[in-house]
């Protein structure tokens, strides 16, 4: 997790430092969360079978690619997702999405964009830089508001870029944002289970996938 290095001897006042870091995180989550949205993975009967999550960028809705074809045993059902539902966080209304691109064959990158009829102010994007303050999104089981996580960036090596936070199955394919709100990347998913080191698609796979795919990159 981020460690904040506070020079005491200024005279700050811990106090002040704690409501600061406080309130900067609200800002993060204040700016980043309308955009996050639930998103509903279906069989080709129905039924119910992966919750996950997605932000919207402009048009489309970003998500993390292996959510198509998964199996949501978990749920008691073994067919895989073929089709998808929004719910947005603002207001909760559903809606069936189109898969505009779908997953590259691997999952290589782990992306998948959809589309409903909202759009959205895309989020600019920054470099990455290693050890720091990351805030990850997304869903956490029932819940139709999105959850926050807060870590670090702990591997910025390309094929492996990694954050150091807790982050739930749902949360696969929400953003990670850094103090700004700015994108670094797309959560994938825990990385072993001795620690709290969740994968993510970087931001630069992402734009370009988003070009190849026919649609604007990131800012």
């Amino acid at each position: 997790m981020t460690r904040w290095r506070i020079n005491l001897d200024d005279g700050v006042d811990p106090v002040d430092v704690g409501a600061a870091v406080e309130m900067l995180d609200q800002a993060v989550y204040a700016k980043v969360s309308p955009l996050v949205v639930k998103l509903l993975g279906f069989s080709q009967d129905g039924c119910l079978v992966g919750q996950f999550s997605g932000f919207m960028h402009g048009e489309v809705i970003v998500a993390a690619g292996h959510m198509q074809g998964v199996c949501g045993k978990t749920l008691g059902s073994t067919s895989p997702a073929v089709a998808f539902k929004a719910r947005y966080p603002t207001d909760g209304f559903e809606e069936d999405l189109e898969v505009v691109a779908p997953s590259p064959p691997g999952n290589v990158p782990d992306l998948i964009l959809l589309k409903g009829s909202r759009s959205a102010t895309s989020l600019w994007s920054t470099d990455l830089e290693i050890m720091a303050s990351v805030y990850a999104l997304g869903y956490t089981g029932t819940e139709n508001k999105p959850s926050c996580s807060k870590g670090s960036l702990s591997s910025t090596m390309p094929g492996s870029v990694a954050i150091t936070a807790h982050a739930d199955d749902g949360f696969s394919g929400g953003p990670v944002v850094d103090k700004h709100g700015r994108l670094l990347g797309v959560v994938k998913g825990a990385l072993g289970t001795t620690i709290m080191r969740i994968g993510i698609t970087p931001n630069y796979d992402l734009h370009t996938y988003l070009l190849q795919s026919g649609y604007p990159g990131l800012i």
